[in-house]
């Protein structure tokens, strides 16, 4: 037997021992054959959750089922989505209170989150609110994309009742920044977009955030004119996704945003995203063919140099299926993983794994060494497969804990 295939056969030996079988991924079964993970996440108080796709039916309801485990027997109380602030605002009025419509609220949303999957676990909150009305689990949106209207308004309010001699100076940093009131929060994205003054208005905007942390002590309102700096600076730049100034600051801000829910609420916050962003990779690199490959540091980085031990990265994995591409290309298919995917070593079944504690020699080699996983966007050339990853980084860094299915479905668009 070769050396590489010694190693393959020393992993394959150690993860039928330390796994974990998954029994199901629908979202209502049993709960038993997850129960490990609660040992494995113990007292983080925040988690990060994903796969290298959001396409994956079965993917979206393990992280269904995931989110019931933790919320109903981890004591988690909010679950954070990529959606701005006044979305995100929508959404946890309704599986707080039921008010709204929520399929069409959903239809609003990017399409990763416009699905049956992402319904169906928002119904489950709604339906564990009913039940639970003394600590209901709640919704945050964490993305810099758009404002609401009544940021600047709710922060210039707040500041004439406790510095009334000072409101006026935010008001005039502030003047000409908000929506109109008949410019939608898009329409405004737009406006700020094709301005030539955009870097002048994000210079404003942190001006004015400085001066509402000297005037106030209230922390949503300071946090308030933080989110308008975020927005600022995150469309004071190239809008595409390979523009690296763009990716790193909506990286940096989902951090920011996580963070700072976690401390207002003073809950633990299951973050609902892809493994692009929840893995701990400082040095991570995406490959999105024919796009050049480009490396920044992400989110679970960030969130891992903050908060230690107590952020938890666990990485959503599968070996071959198909996906859906949200886009009038249609699903992709999606080959049995190459040799050189980290995929590819996973062999066979569908099982939950702790990356940490003692391994064998090989097993700790392989960890550590510098892999490939698979990321795959909208533009996927199956045949081209193991040219659409994640680099930079090793496993046993990158993720603490591993959830392994063998075959994916498409996920299901909502009507």
């Amino acid at each position: 037997m070769t050396k590489t295939g010694e190693e393959r056969a020393a992993v394959l030996a150690w993860i039928e021992e330390r796994s974990r079988p998954v029994a199901s991924v629908d979202p209502a079964a049993p709960l038993d054959d997850l129960r490990p993970l609660l040992s494995m996440v113990g007292d983080a108080s925040v988690v990060g959750y994903g796969a290298g796709t959001r396409g994956a039916h079965e993917l979206f309801d393990l992280q269904t089922r995931i989110a019931r485990l933790l919320v109903e027997e981890g004591g988690f109380r909010a679950v954070a989505f990529e959606v701005d602030r006044g979305f995100g605002l929508r959404l946890d009025e309704y599986v707080r209170t039921g008010e709204g419509d929520l399929r069409a609220l959903l239809k609003a949303a990017p399409p990763f989150t416009a699905t049956e999957e992402v319904f169906g676990l928002l119904t489950w909150m709604r339906a564990f609110n009913r039940d639970h009305r003394e600590r209901p689990v709640r919704l945050v949106g964490l993305a810099p994309h758009a404002l609401d209207v009544a940021l600047h308004d709710e922060i210039v309010d707040h500041l004439r009742t406790v510095a009334p001699s000072r409101a006026r100076e935010v008001a005039d940093l502030y003047a000409g920044l908000r929506p109109g009131p008949d410019e939608g929060p898009w329409a405004y994205v737009g406006r700020v977009r094709s301005g030539a003054d955009r870097g002048a208005w994000a210079r404003r905007a942190r001006a004015a955030h400085a001066l509402v942390a000297e005037l106030t002590t209230d922390s949503r309102m300071v946090w308030n004119a933080a989110l308008i700096v975020q927005f600022h600076e995150f469309h004071d730049h190239d809008p595409s996704p390979n523009d690296p100034h763009h990716m790193a600051c909506l990286e940096r801000c989902f951090a920011e945003n996580l963070t700072w829910w976690q401390g207002h609420l003073g809950e633990k916050v299951l973050w609902w995203t892809s493994s692009s962003h929840s893995s701990n990779g400082p040095g991570r690199a995406m490959s999105f063919p024919p796009a050049p490959p480009r490396t920044l540091p992400n989110a679970g980085g960030f969130l891992r140099e903050r908060l230690g031990s107590g952020y938890v990265s666990i990485g959503l994995t599968f070996r071959e299926g198909e996906l859906a591409s949200y886009t009038e290309a249609g699903d992709h298919r999606v080959p049995e993983a190459a040799p050189e995917l980290f995929e590819s070593y996973l062999g066979p079944g569908d099982f939950l794994l702790d990356l940490r504690g003692s391994r064998p020699p090989a097993v700790a080699a392989w960890l550590a060494r510098t892999a490939r996983f698979r990321a795959i966007g909208p533009v996927y050339d199956p045949a081209n497969d193991a040219a659409h990853h994640m680099t930079g980084g090793a496993p046993a860094d990158w993720f603490d804990v591993l959830l392994h299915l063998h075959h994916v479905t498409p996920a299901r668009r909502l009507p």
